[in-house]
Formats: structure tokens, sequence, C-alpha cells
């Protein structure tokens, strides 16, 4: 309890020795031009008070960490940096009369402290606290009806207000959104789902509180729910927050369906973001035993459409075993939409494409896939959509994608490929989404580059 308490002084005091430095490093710059005995007796005083504060605030930063409510990784990270720049302030002190060394440090101690206000405010507000806001782009919802209420509307709304303070990343009071298995958990201050109960269940009690109080969710500043978002989590929680049935599994008043269909894509969205992703020729229905085999293993099937038999898979990042292999390669002719994002062996992801030469869209995304696995997508010949995001692959292995003729987008942030010496002009009708590189452009080039503001 005690050290909670104190724990909760840090983001008070972590201003103080930032200030105190700030202060010293003025006093030290003037000092250049006017060296005063007054400057002199000041300046040592502002680093011991900088040194006593930056003490008191990695302190009082331990305690707050022991709370859970952080991503351990990061918070190491700021809590070693933190105490590096303590002890940086001691040197600074002990050292200024050795003028060009002590300049050394000063110059040290600085870029440490940018480093180490960084992380706290990735912290606090997020790794991307920094960057420009960017509209989310949410995954398209072809028939709301035959839509997994959890997976198409419910965890994008999550992903989208939530996953910020409830997430691998950060658990704001013990409370994690990001898996059915933590929904169901809960954190300190209850279950964040009771089924059937909205009264009893966190996420309800806490959106529809009014947007001053200290437990509203999501936080006053932060990007609030809209109408309809807060009205289909309270649905989906009294009809109870199931995690695998479709919308039309669920009972339904006149307002919801009206509310259910505001999620719905419009004619003219579906056309324009799926251009031809879905076959004009039909294919026959897919293997039932090897649909609901995935099932199991908790793998993601729906049909791209109501009157289709084209199938959207999510691995939903589950290793598929060997029988899930087999499943899937069954299913080789109906699969134009694969999510592979998080599979941790790239070789197993090598062996499932190697059959499904009909996909359209594919992620790939936060995996290992690299180079030695692209020789394997120069066969998808129906290829649209490429997200290699997060992957090993480089510049050398976008050479097997020369030949895909029908590749629209792809999506390479933060992937191994040196944008210098990618050859952009192998890829004319793709627009290649770098994820805020800069990339240089020249009117001899034919290809579009979509650079957008933030990832």
């Amino acid at each position: 309890m005690i050290v909670e308490f104190l724990g909760k002084f840090h983001p008070l005091l972590v201003h103080l020795p930032i200030g105190f430095f700030l202060l010293a490093g003025f006093i030290k710059v003037y000092s250049f031009w006017k060296n005063k005995e007054a400057v002199d007796s000041l300046l040592p005083m502002m680093l011991i008070l900088s040194f006593v504060a930056s003490a008191v605030s990695s302190l009082t930063g331990y305690l707050l960490s022991q709370s859970g409510d952080y991503d351990s990784e990061m918070v190491a990270k700021h809590q070693w940096t933190g105490i590096a720049f303590t002890i940086l302030i001691s040197a600074v002190y002990f050292s200024r009369n050795f003028k060009r060394f002590n300049v050394t440090l000063w110059a040290f101690s600085t870029i440490l402290l940018m480093i180490v206000g960084h992380l706290g405010g990735s912290l606090t507000h997020g790794e991307d606290f920094l960057i420009f806001a960017k509209e989310t782009e949410k995954p398209q919802v072809l028939d709301v009806q035959n839509a997994a209420v959890y997976h198409e509307i419910v965890q994008p709304i999550l992903k989208e207000k939530c996953y910020s303070c409830h997430s691998s990343k950060k658990q704001k009071g013990n409370l994690r959104l990001d898996t059915p298995e933590f929904i169901m958990k809960g954190g300190k201050e209850g279950k964040g789902v009771v089924p059937h109960n909205t009264g009893k269940s966190l996420i309800s009690k806490r959106i529809f509180l009014k947007e001053s109080e200290e437990e509203h969710m999501p936080p006053k500043g932060k990007p609030q729910l809209t109408e309809s978002e807060s009205k289909i989590l309270e649905w989906w929680i009294k009809e109870g927050a199931s995690f695998d049935k479709k919308a039309n599994q669920l009972v339904q008043s006149t307002e919801i369906q009206k509310v259910l269909a505001s999620f719905q894509s419009s004619d003219k969205e579906v056309k324009t973001k799926t251009t031809n992703t879905i076959p004009e020729a039909e294919v026959e229905k897919g293997s039932e035993v090897s649909i609901l085999s995935l099932k199991k293993s908790g793998i993601l099937v729906l049909r791209v459409a109501s009157n289709s038999n084209y199938l959207l898979i999510n691995l939903r990042g589950i290793d598929p075993s060997a029988s899930d292999i087999e499943a899937l390669k069954t299913l080789k002719k109906q699969t134009i939409w694969l999510n592979a994002t998080n599979i941790k062996k790239a070789e197993t992801l090598a062996l499932i494409l190697s059959e499904m030469k009909e996909i359209r869209i594919l992620h790939v995304n936060k995996t290992s896939f690299s180079d030695k696995e692209m020789g394997i997508l120069k066969d998808l010949s129906q290829l649209q959509f490429l997200n290699l995001s997060n992957t090993m692959v480089s510049e050398k292995g976008l050479e097997n994608l020369k030949g895909l003729k029908n590749l629209e987008k792809l999506y390479l942030y933060k992937s191994k490929v040196d944008f210098k010496n990618l050859n952009f002009k192998n890829f004319p009708k793709t627009k290649i989404d770098t994820g805020g590189y800069v990339v240089p452009t020249f009117e001899t080039d034919t290809v579009s580059v979509n650079i957008p503001i933030s990832e």
C-alpha cells in the first residue's frame, strides 16, 4: 500500500531533475560570457538539486513500476537510462573544474536526458506519442450480419481506443484487453467483461462515465468511443460476450440493427478497397471438416461474403500444427485472404503458401519471413495486397515480386529493405507504403509511392 502510494509521486517528481538540469545548463552557457562569482556559486547548487531530484525520481519510478501496469522491457530501459543520467549529473558536478572534459559530460548528459524523457513518454502515452495521429484503417466488413462480432467489430474498436493503455505494452490497472483470455481475466478493479451483465463488466461501467471523471475510459485526452461503438460494446456484453459467434446469431433490437449497419462497408467502399479481390468465377464449397478442424485450433475461418464460398483465414498468431497445415491445403482453392501476422515459424508459413495460388490479400507482418521464403511468392500471380512490415525481407527478396502484375499495394514498414537501393521501376503499378521513410522519387519514375505521416 505504502509502495503504491509513494510510486504515484513519480509523475510529479520526474519533472524536477529536468527543470534543475536545464536551468544549470543555461547558467553554464551564460558563464561562457559572464564568468561572475554568483554564477560559479549557483551552478553547483543547481547540479546538486538536479542530482537529488533525479535520485528521488528514480526511486519513486521503481516503486511505481512494481504495480505491473507497464511493459517490463520498456520499464527496464527507462529505469537504467534514468540511473545512468543520475550518475552523469554527479560526474558533471565533480568535473566542473576540468573545462573540456566537463563540456563533454554536459553533452552526454543532455542527450541521455532526452532519451530518458522519450522512454518515459512512451510508457505513459504509447510508443508513437510523438508521431502525428493517423486515422486507423479498420477492416472492412462486407456483410455485417455474417461478420464475427468480436474479431471483425469489437476487437478493432478495442484496438483503436483501448490498446494504448491495456495491451502487452501497458497494463493500466493490470487490465489487458488485447486477447479474449485477458479480457475475461480482468484487472485490479474487476473483470473486464462479465457475460450478460453490463453492470459488473468493467468495460461497460467505465465507458459510460462522464469524460471528466478520472475512471472514464478512454481517459480524457485520448480518442473517445463514438456513440455507435459504445452501443456495440454494451450489446456484445449483454448478449454473452461471445468470441466466436456471428452477428446474426445474437439477438438484435431495431436500434442495434441500425448501429451494426453503420459498420458495414458501403458498395462504393468495397469496390474501392477490394478491387477484384473476390474472383468472379465461382468455386466449390470448402471442406466443412477442415474448417471445423481449424476453428478448434483457434484459427478464424470466414466467408468473404454471404453469397461466396471464398474464404478469409486469420491464423491469429497461432503456429499451425501438421494437421492444421493439411486442413489449410484442402482449402487452397477457396482461400483468397490470409492473415499470418505474428507467426513464429517462417518455414511453416512457406509450406502453406506454396499451395495457395489463389491468395489476393496476404499479411505476413511481424514474422521471421525473409528473402529465403520470398521465392514462394513469385507464383502467387493473383496477389493484390502484401504486408511485409516488421519482417526480415530486404530489397533482394523483393526481386521475386517483379512478375506479379496484379500487385496493387505493398507494405514495407520496418522491414530490412534499403529504399536507397530499391529499384522502384520494378513496381510501376504498385503503391509502396514505407511507413514514414523518406523515399526519393524522380520524374522518370512511374511508380506511385504512398508515404504516410505515421505508422
